[in-house]
Formats: C-alpha cells, sequence, structure tokens
C-alpha cells in the first residue's frame, strides 16, 4: 500500500477480541504503524494472548479498565467516545468468530 507521507498520516484504531490470533496482534500494530497513526483497544479476553511488550512503544493500548477508570464526573471525556473522535478507521483484528457473531 503506498501512502502520500507529505499529507497527515491516517488515525487507526486497532482492536482485538479474545481470539488465538491474537498472538499476532503486536506484529499488527507494528505494520499498522509503518504508514498511520494507531492507538489500540483489547479485550480482558484478548489480553490471554497478547503480550503487551510487543506492541510499540509509541501505541496506546487501552483496555476496559480504562474506559471505567479515566472519568470521574459528568462532564469528563468518555474514552470510547474519545477515541471515536480521533480515529479515522477502526480495524478489529484479529476478529473471532464469537465476536464477528454478536
Amino acid at each position: 500500500m503506498q501512502v502520500d507521507m507529505g499529507s497527515e498520516r491516517p488515525r487507526i484504531l486497532l482492536a482485538a477480541s479474545g481470539s488465538v490470533a491474537a498472538i499476532k496482534f503486536g506484529a499488527l500494530c507494528h505494520s499498522f504503524s509503518e504508514w498511520a497513526e494507531v492507538k489500540a483497544v483489547v479485550t480482558k479476553s484478548s489480553l490471554h494472548f497478547i503480550d503487551k511488550a510487543s506492541v510499540p512503544s509509541g501505541i496506546s493500548l487501552y483496555t476496559d479498565e480504562d474506559e471505567w477508570t479515566s472519568w470521574k464526573k459528568i462532564g469528563d471525556n468518555v474514552l470510547h467516545i474519545e477515541l471515536r473522535k480521533w480515529a479515522d478507521a477502526m480495524v478489529v483484528a484479529p476478529l473471532s468468530a464469537n465476536s464477528l457473531a454478536k
């Protein structure tokens, strides 16, 4: 894929569901970060397969816990809304059959 690096890099929100294929999540993060700004969200069950150390250091990694601890009162930013505003696209990869069915 060719991307014009003279323009602003696309913002990709990369998400992983709880599948054994999530062991490749770090490699996916690295690949996407070569041409895009990347933030990552993972489910609790995906963390059984993801080695956090494999995610490049420049990528923010958010979990369900972050959603509930990021705000304290009405008017505070809500993580999932802020991520939606930030991202140009969301990619769920790998996507478990269970998550796809939902």
